[in-house]
């Protein structure tokens, strides 16, 4: 049995022996830092590899102290467009790891957007900025890359309609489909009073109203609350009903529904734009999510204030309440027993994505506190952009 056990002995240390760096000086047991080989990323589930783009590259060898934020900013103009580096350099596994002798290609001028930071960081002051490293050694250096930004918010045109846009507005009154309750892509027979507008080819929101809207304060009827639940294409109007397809249904689409206006948009991108005019003491109307008593980030409110007064799609409002929540009775409603003796607050911000004449429909980009019915707004001249709350 021994002569085996030597011939073993003997073949391991002639490997040993053959392998590079065999003869090492290295102690065994010493932690040596050496950057591991970066594996071509593969794509997660769902997810799609970037190619690059076809032109000619420059070509960057790591140094010591670099990141895909610095070297961005260095070869492309911009620190942001960090990500699309990373996807264009699948040798890349990990974009906060990057080791000196690495190369990273550059694309500039492949005539795409240059993304822009349209909206801060979410964090404390005394936090770690974007770029700034947090762990790093003498061979590799980790840094805190940002959340990619949103440049652009993009909402659903549902929400609110006003008394004469519902005046004006068409009616699916009848159908070619034998049920009750209408999808793609049944046929629809349309009726408008003023059928000179509409075209052949042009696509029309289907709406229902779900509830009118009266001022908390004032009582006045601005309008209707409205939930969109699909898209119309017209394909004929030669007939006394102007015929059209359903093309696209988010809900049930019954007979009796409106028709809104010709070639609206479903969807809107609106980016956020600098306030001209300076407004106070406005008023959040409603909320036009009808399943919710209060407002959080992401659910539109309605302002009283429009175009008439200066308000443009892409101005950012302020919400704000001026209360100690203990010493009065904020829990029925918060926008109530407001004491102006006591300094401003800020609730939340909030961004113009479809301006009327007299209100304006706004999605809550941030919030400190729920948003209600007779909470204060303001819209600062020359504001903030974004929708951090300082505290």
């Amino acid at each position: 049995m021994r002569v085996p056990f030597l011939l073993l002995c003997l073949a391991v240390t002639a490997a040993r022996a053959q392998a590079p760096g065999g003869g090492s000086s290295e102690v065994e047991g010493t932690e040596v830092k050496q950057p591991a080989p970066q594996q071509p990323r593969t794509p997660g589930p769902g997810e799609v590899q970037t190619a690059p783009p076809e032109g000619p590259s420059q070509v960057h060898t790591v140094e010591k102290g670099d990141t895909l934020w610095d070297l961005s900013s260095k070869y492309l103009g911009t620190p942001w467009y960090w990500p699309k580096v990373w996807s264009y350099n699948p040798q890349i596994a990990n974009p906060h790891w990057i080791y000196p002798g690495n190369q990273v290609r550059f694309y500039p001028g492949n005539g795409e957007e240059t993304p822009a930071r349209a909206e801060q960081v979410v964090g404390d002051e005394d936090e770690l900025q974007a770029g700034q490293a947090i762990e790093g050694d003498d061979e590799v250096q980790m840094v805190r890359l940002p959340v990619e930004a949103k440049t652009r918010e993009i909402v659903l045109k549902d929400g609110f309609v006003t008394p004469n846009e519902v005046e004006a507005a068409g009616t699916l009154v009848g159908s070619y489909a034998e049920s009750e309750m209408l999808s793609p892509p049944d046929v629809v027979y349309l009726e408008f009073k003023d059928r000179s507008a509409v075209q052949v080819g042009a696509s029309y929101l289907v709406y229902r109203t779900v509830g009118k809207v009266h001022h908390p304060r004032t009582g006045k009827f601005l309008g209707y609350q409205t939930q969109v639940l699909g898209t119309v294409k017209v394909n004929r109007t030669s007939e006394p009903k102007v015929r059209a397809t359903i093309e696209k249904a988010f809900d049930e689409i019954g007979r009796g529904a409106r028709i809104g206006p010709a070639r609206e948009r479903l969807f809107e991108t609106v980016a956020p734009v600098t306030n001209a005019v300076s407004l106070q003491n406005l008023t959040v109307v409603a909320q036009l999510e009808t399943s919710l008593t209060m407002a959080g980030e992401q659910v539109r409110v309605l302002v009283d204030a429009g175009s008439a007064q200066g308000v443009q799609v892409g101005n950012v409002f302020t919400v704000i309440r001026q209360v100690d929540p203990i010493l009065s009775s904020v829990g029925v409603d918060p926008s109530a027993n407001q004491d102006t003796s006591l300094p401003v607050e800020e609730v939340g911000r909030c961004m113009a994505v479809d301006v009327r004449e007299a209100v304006t429909t706004c999605l809550l980009l941030r919030s400190f506190r729920e948003v209600v019915a007779g909470d204060r707004v303001e819209l600062r001249a020359a504001g903030p952009q974004t929708a951090v709350i300082t505290r």
